[in-house]
């Protein structure tokens, strides 16, 4: 879908993007770690494009409405709307691989320690490296590293390139720095003739114990965030409860109802929105790992 896509916007803007894309060369290696699967000019084509289109349905399906609810003045608000949702698409588009190069890398991290001692095992059966990586490719616990290793496995393969070349192709477009020592190392032992099984083991042992670090700082952390979680919405919440039962006899301002619908508001919007914060605000501190 996104390639149908890509090259549709390549096809409209194509060769108005080919005159600026000198000054978007950064994006070109983020692309390939960050694992999307379009060239730079279909990117940028993409990017400008879609932009286009936001400024011009903002503009005028966004301006229409507005003069027809507010007058003359909803011209001003248009504009100032279309200005900004275009740099908002803009900038998505631009750190967008950025920070899908940055998700991959976190994936790698959590599994490549798991990865590493299925990798050591299969080293010590004897087993050639390139079967190796076929056999890491069909294990889809592994994420992100059994399609590297599918990869691999294909440019061998398929490509006829020798192991030493597409173990540096993968190391050269992957976000994960963990990854790209591990590539390097295999590959530095097997032209140096050494014992892949027992640097694959040492390997595999300093990244769990580094893993097992980062469970410990979680679990530090977690601590943290439930007496925050308890304090903020369940002390908060009784105490929010009972002051606002206290302001509705003292003050004249507001009815009850009004305090009964500020509290019903709080309770049912307010408190499953901070929950739901926490939730994603753990997950993203998790270290992860097989799932």
């Amino acid at each position: 879908m996104l390639k149908e896509y890509s090259e549709f916007c390549y096809n409209q803007v194509g060769s108005y993007v080919l005159e600026v894309i000198q000054y978007f060369e950064d994006i070109r290696p983020q692309l390939a770690k960050a694992g999307i699967r379009i060239s730079l000019p279909e990117y940028l084509s993409m990017m400008f494009f879609t932009t286009a289109m936001v400024a011009l349905f903002t503009l005028v399906i966004g301006g229409t409405f507005m003069v027809l609810t507010t007058g003359l003045a909803g011209i001003m608000i248009a504009l100032i709307a279309t200005v900004v949702l275009s740099i908002a698409s803009l900038l998505g588009f631009y750190l967008y691989p950025s920070i899908m190069m940055s998700s991959r890398a976190s994936k790698i991290k959590d599994t490549l320690p798991f990865a590493t001692m299925y990798l050591s095992t299969l080293a010590g059966t004897g087993t050639p490296l390139p079967k190796i990586f076929e056999n890491l490719s069909e294990v889809d616990e592994y994420g992100e590293i059994s399609k590297e290793a599918k990869n691999i496995a294909r440019d061998i393969n398929t490509f006829g390139m020798d192991v030493s070349e597409a173990l540096e192709r993968s190391a050269n477009r992957s976000p994960s720095e963990d990854y790209k020592e591990l590539m390097w190392g295999i590959n530095h032992v097997m032209t140096t003739g050494g014992s892949l099984r027992e640097f694959l083991n040492q390997r595999s042992e300093t990244l769990m114990n580094s893993y097992k670090r980062r469970i410990e700082e979680f679990s530090e952390q977690l601590s943290l965030l439930v007496e925050m979680y308890i304090t903020v919405v369940v002390v908060g919440s009784i105490i929010f409860t009972s002051m606002s039962a206290v302001m509705s006899t003292i003050s004249q301002n507001m009815t009850p109802d009004q305090i009964v619908a500020i509290q019903i508001g709080a309770i049912f919007f307010g408190l499953p929105l901070i929950s739901a914060m926490f939730i994603i605000l753990v997950q993203g501190m998790s270290p992860g790992g097989i799932r």
